[in-house]
């Protein structure tokens, strides 16, 4: 910058930014996905948040393990670069695993069981009825063998460069009514609409906090095969 010490201007950098966080003073509170979530959390009097994730493929639990690790560590990485860590105290990504019910599964037969659980799942978790805009009671993720190979087949954290495609998974929407535009539309039914491919190393907290508006769903959705990127 002419004119501009540029080391003095980054070290006060800071003290110029409107609603710094109180996690990363040199960004906007809104900017920070670890304080948007604790936002969200307040607003809905929830005490937990993350999505809930259904296991669809059977073939390997040492497959399925490794998944999870990887998953915990973007977690975690995530978090991190928001000096969001003390977030992880209430998250709960629960996993429903029962391959006779969902060994296979298509997205669309997932939504139907997560349509069920979030009936009562409200009050049980969170002891309070109304799931109000929560992402966790309008979307689900659904992991088949597609996408656990997709995730299995880039090298393992922390050994990754983004030369690598990181993997996905399916995000699954309980209500798309409203949430499609008309070329998204085409030819297609209501089974093939409720779900995409998202990048999973970013699934929380970054892509739920970008999923809480609820024009979310329009503004985010990829026609499978593509994967939607944050």
């Amino acid at each position: 910058m002419v004119g501009i010490d540029l080391e003095e201007w980054v070290r006060t950098r800071a003290s110029r930014v409107r609603d710094p966080s109180k996690r990363t003073p040199d960004r906007s509170t809104y900017f920070n996905d670890g304080d948007n979530v604790e936002r969200q959390l307040q607003q809905d009097n929830h005490k937990i948040w993350g999505w809930v994730i259904y296991r669809c493929t059977y073939a390997s639990d040492d497959d399925w393990n490794e998944f999870m690790r990887r998953l915990d560590f973007w977690i975690r990485k995530d978090l991190a670069n928001d000096g969001g860590l003390d977030m992880l105290g209430s998250l709960d990504h629960h996993v429903f695993d029962d391959k006779e019910l969902f060994d296979g599964a298509h997205p669309s037969v997932v939504r139907e069981h997560f349509r069920t659980w979030c009936i009562t799942a409200p009050q049980q978790e969170q002891s309070f009825p109304h799931a109000m805009q929560s992402q966790r009671y309008n979307y689900c993720i659904h992991v088949d063998q597609v996408s656990l190979d997709s995730i299995l087949a880039a090298p393992a954290p922390p050994d990754y460069d983004i030369s690598h495609k990181p993997g996905f998974v399916d995000l699954v929407c309980l209500n798309t009514q409203g949430g499609m535009r008309p070329e998204h539309m085409d030819g297609r039914d209501e089974k093939d609409l409720c779900w995409m491919r998202i990048g999973y190393t970013s699934l929380m907290c970054t892509w739920y906090s970008r999923f809480r508006g609820q024009g979310s769903w329009l503004t985010e959705y990829r026609v499978p095969p593509e994967v939607g990127r944050p």
